[in-house]
């Protein structure tokens, strides 16, 4: 098993898979992905510290994002 140098990815292929994750879900909501990026990455790494099946954690994380991202947009 690879670690990353941040340690949120295991591999080359779960860091692509949530790269992607990251990218669609700033399209969506029309954010940079730099500002996505954090709140998913921190999302992600709570998440992890739980999760017993990995694979649909992109999943579950992007809809958690989406959520937070929506509630800040209303406060504003």
């Amino acid at each position: 098993m690879m670690m990353t140098t941040n340690g949120l990815y295991e591999d080359d292929l779960e860091r692509k898979q949530h790269l992607h994750a990251i990218h669609t879900l700033a399209e969506g909501v029309r954010i940079s992905p730099i500002e996505v990026s954090p709140v998913y990455e921190d999302v992600l790494r709570a998440y992890k510290k739980e999760a017993r099946v990995k694979i649909y954690l992109s999943i579950l994380v992007t809809k958690k994002v989406r959520d937070i991202l929506d509630h800040t947009r209303n406060l504003s």
